[in-house]
């Protein structure tokens, strides 16, 4: 009689249980795809620079002191918005960015030191995440901005 009326105590425990748990395990299973998907778009965007770079470092016409001294299109057979173009978007001429919110802007090509044929690619990409923007400041404030900059730089030798 006490084994039943135990039994009769427990229903509906289950449920409840499950009604606090769940909020907390889909909160780790949204943390969780947020974190690949910043750590899969770093990849590509480091897939990205590299593969730019080598373009970059094969095409880049030098002269007998190395590079141009000043490195823009004209002095190097547009070889600049080619690599730029090429790491946005995949191929010298195109419309769609390979990383959502990429733009030739966020590209910077530059020789560092000056003189010495090393060329230095730079990428400053604003990643952003896809659930939320903000993290709520739960009334005691404003929230915090969940968005922020991967920053990548590759350096190659002009060939």
């Amino acid at each position: 009689m006490n084994n039943q009326l135990y039994v009769m105590k427990q229903k509906g425990i289950a449920a409840i249980e499950f009604t606090i748990v769940l909020p907390l395990f889909l909160v780790l299973i949204l943390f969780t795809a947020e974190l690949g998907r910043g750590i899969y778009q770093y990849s590509q965007l480091t897939r990205m620079i590299r593969d730019a770079g080598r373009h970059l470092s094969q095409t880049i016409i030098t002269t007998s002191n190395g590079v141009p001294s000043v490195l823009i299109d004209e002095n190097c057979d547009y070889c600049i918005s080619d690599t730029t173009n090429l790491l946005v978007y995949g191929a010298n001429t195109g419309a769609t960015p390979l990383l959502s919110g990429i733009d030739i802007t966020d590209v910077s090509i530059s020789e560092l030191p000056i003189d010495s044929g090393i060329l230095v690619i730079s990428v400053d990409y604003d990643w952003t995440p896809i659930f939320f923007d903000r993290l709520s400041g739960l009334g005691l404030g404003d929230g915090v901005d969940l968005s922020f900059s991967l920053n990548s730089t590759y350096a190659v030798r002009a060939i």
